[in-house]
């Protein structure tokens, strides 16, 4: 008979799942850790949140201020406040701890292997209404509110409200500053001094850049 070697099989590790149960009985227990964490942190509410002093990955773990370099972790939260999720499980598990301690908060959390999950959420998924605009100035600065429209404006106030009317540009054959207003949807950044506003937020986009080339500023414009 011939020889094989033993084969052995070993059982892979059952996924680690959070588990959070409040005062009034009701628990958050889903199969994603950071479905669970997001849960838990919109029942907290942003009120509560919006002035806490934890950083996740050297950024703050909730900010206003979507940062390029983790777009792809940082989660809307609410509308407006984004959660940064770039942590495992256990992580996770810390910051919830963290939390209900500086905030005094009278939940219960684990972290285990045997939770029941579930599959109906508490609340709904926060969704972005529209792409978000986000500009990096040379001097480190970013501008980004919370509609691209504000983005725009801001970014327009930081460039130079004069020395772009004085500059005659325009942007789709349309002036970007007009001394009345000539088209719908124009604001009026000053006296005699009214700013088209391209449609979308890709034109916005694409109009900061065309500016940021005509006054020769370096302009990183991110949509995101």
């Amino acid at each position: 008979m011939e020889n094989y070697d033993e084969i052995i099989f070993t059982k892979k590790a059952k996924k680690k799942l959070l588990r959070i149960t409040f005062a009034d009985g009701s628990v958050v227990c889903y199969k994603s850790a950071t479905v669970t964490f997001m849960e838990t942190l919109r029942r907290i509410g942003i009120e509560k949140l919006k002035d806490l002093d934890i950083e996740c990955a050297h950024i703050p773990l909730i900010s206003e201020t979507l940062y390029p370099k983790f777009k792809d972790y940082q989660k809307p939260l609410v509308r407006g406040w984004y959660v940064m999720t770039q942590s495992d499980t256990e992580q996770k598990y810390l910051q919830l701890l963290s939390i209900k301690n500086k905030l005094n908060l009278d939940y219960t959390v684990e972290c285990g292997d045997d939770f029941e999950a579930s599959t109906t959420k508490l609340f709904q998924k926060a969704k972005k209404s529209t792409e978000s605009l986000l500009v990096k100035f040379p001097d480190g600065e970013f501008i980004g509110g919370e509609h691209p429209k504000d983005t725009f404006i801001d970014a327009i106030r930081k460039i130079g409200v004069d020395d772009l009317a004085r500059k005659g540009i325009e942007i789709a054959g349309k002036p970007l500053f007009t001394t009345s207003q000539v088209y719908k949807g124009q604001i009026e950044m000053d006296k005699n001094k009214w700013l088209m506003m391209p449609p979308t937020t890709k034109d916005k986009a694409k109009a900061i850049k065309v500016i940021g080339a005509i006054m020769r500023i370096n302009l990183d414009v991110t949509l995101i």
